[in-house]
């Protein structure tokens, strides 16, 4: 399996203790199968090991919102989740996603035997935390741009990273990016096909090729 940063600095003896520590169970879900509905009396953190999956909300007028975009190596739960009682939260798998689950309970508690892997993995839990953060900052910046041209060139400078790749491939399809962006599928593809025709960027599929000051494209 590759590295899980929940495991950092853990010697693979001690997460095998840390699995029966923690009351941890692992399940797989197909795609479109829900893997966890957020309720007040639910305690339970999730760790996506394989796949992918997305966090949903519901407003009480029943309005569908895409939260985030979580992969391997993401946490999700209630506990980190603000107050929100009108809203209903929910993760679908978009994909074979295979999730680890843990007692929340068991890792906030003071662990008896004062086992190193119980006060690493809470602070690579909070490291992790820290990093999703980071992430949601940086789609809430994406989300508010004021025109939908704007979010989506937000949006590719953002995967595009420090630096500067001109080849991107868009990690999901273009219903499930217009909802994530929070605009309207049909103006989004309006926008796309604008920007290809200015000659900022090249469509092919999912892959996206922006063009730099030479006016040249970048090829894979």
């Amino acid at each position: 399996m590759e590295h899980i940063t929940l495991f950092t600095d853990i010697l693979p003896e001690e997460q095998e203790r840390m699995r029966v520590c923690f009351h941890a169970r692992e399940d797989i879900f197909r795609n479109g199968e829900t893997i966890m509905e957020y309720a007040s009396s639910m305690n339970k953190i999730g760790l996506i090991l394989y796949g992918r999956a997305v966090l949903y909300c519901c407003d009480k007028d029943g309005n569908e919102y895409m939260i985030d975009e979580l992969k391997r190596d993401a946490v999700f739960g209630e506990p980190f989740l603000l107050p929100a009682d009108s809203q209903h939260y929910y993760v679908n798998a978009v994909e074979e996603t295979k999730v680890m689950f843990i007692d929340y309970e068991h890792v906030i508690k003071r662990c008896e035997q004062a086992c190193h892997h119980h006060s690493q993995m809470v602070s690579n839990l909070l490291q992790m935390t820290a990093s999703q953060s980071r992430q949601q900052m940086e789609r809430i910046y994406v989300l508010s741009r004021t025109t939908t041209r704007k979010k989506i060139l937000a949006y590719l400078n953002r995967l595009s990273g420090e630096d500067h790749n001109c080849k991107i491939r868009i990690p999901m399809s273009y219903t499930a990016l217009a909802q994530y962006l929070s605009v309207d599928r049909s103006a989004m593809t309006r926008e796309l096909k604008n920007l290809e025709e200015e000659g900022i960027l090249k469509k092919e599929g999912r892959n996206i090729y922006l063009s730099r000051e030479d006016s040249h494209f970048c090829k894979w």
